[in-house]
């Protein structure tokens, strides 16, 4: 049965096929999440809040040519971090973690000690740059270079122009770039000395 049956199937009151499309979105949502809060707690709230409010209103949802169901769960998860990043700040809290989790590119099961703790200093590096950004750029950034979302798709998400998806874009990679500009060139003197 394919997603648009489920969501049918679901909206009638199914709940074994609300438990499909959870099961078939989930590590795709806390993914999402995890990229944005930078915790995974914070992250498994997130994916709960998302999946409790696409449950609430899932009967206004309807399939079209431009949304399906991921694509919709995806804004509602994006609004979901925001808000939750939203009450955070708040709350006054500014917590990096530093766990690694499976999604994330740079994890490495290298043998080698030195790459290992070298790939994760660049882990931690990247997590505290991002964190440099506004929660916009961030999350745009995030849908882009670790979703390898189109800039259409990202716009369609967050309900903007694709030229503002592309401002954004380019200001968080600059944003990034002079974050990490020290630590790129204490990296590459350090290879050279090799």
């Amino acid at each position: 049965m394919d997603e648009q049956a489920q969501v049918k199937s679901a909206q009638g009151g199914d709940q074994e096929a609300f438990h499909w499309l959870f099961d078939r979105n989930k590590q795709n949502i806390f993914a999402i999440a995890y990229k944005y809060t930078n915790n995974r707690e914070d992250a498994e709230d997130v994916l709960q809040e998302t999946f409790i409010k696409a449950f609430y209103h899932l009967k206004k949802f309807h399939h079209s040519e431009d949304t399906n169901f991921s694509s919709w769960l995806c804004r509602i998860c994006i609004n979901s971090s925001i808000d939750f990043l939203r009450k955070k700040k708040k709350m006054k809290i500014n917590k990096f973690a530093t766990d690694n989790i499976e999604t994330t590119p740079l994890q490495t099961k290298a043998s080698n000690p030195e790459k290992s703790t070298h790939l994760q200093q660049v882990k931690e590096k990247v997590d505290s740059a991002l964190n440099k950004l506004t929660a916009k750029q961030r999350m745009i950034f995030i849908l882009r270079h670790y979703q390898q979302m189109t800039t259409k798709e990202i716009a369609e998400y967050m309900d903007c122009s694709q030229g503002s998806i592309k401002k954004q874009l380019f200001r968080s990679i600059s944003t990034l770039k002079e974050h990490l500009k020290t630590f790129l060139q204490e990296t590459d003197y350090e290879m050279q000395k090799i």
